[in-house]
């Protein structure tokens, strides 16, 4: 049982510090704390039968720096929107430009 929590708890801490690095840092935030839990079940067990506990640290470790970088960066990361209408004509001109293009290539004057 000890190993099973052992193992949950770090695969799932390695998914967290994946997820945090990320921009889907948000998501990190599940499994960091199913690492955590499984971490600490698994470490009270191991201390419990005085066996070592030296893997389960390593996964206690990954799991808070990986709540550490979700953490920062929920809350130093700003994500804004640009201005739509800079976009929008961007995207019209770049569309006319091609048309262009296209309607000055001449099909007989390609080489095949």
């Amino acid at each position: 049982m000890k190993k099973t929590f052992t193992i949950l708890g770090f695969v799932f801490a390695v998914i967290a510090t994946l997820l945090a690095v990320l921009p889907l840092y948000k998501f990190a935030f599940i499994p960091a704390i199913l690492a955590l839990i499984f971490s600490v079940i698994a470490f009270l067990k191991a201390r419990k039968k005085n066996n070592s506990t030296q893997f389960i640290q390593l996964s206690l470790l990954l799991t808070i720096i990986s709540l550490v970088m979700c953490t920062y960066k929920t809350v130093f990361i700003k994500n804004e929107v640009g201005d739509t209408v800079k976009l929008e004509k961007r995207e019209e001109q770049i569309k006319e430009d091609a048309k262009e293009e296209l309607n000055d290539l001449n099909i007989d004057d390609l080489d095949f």
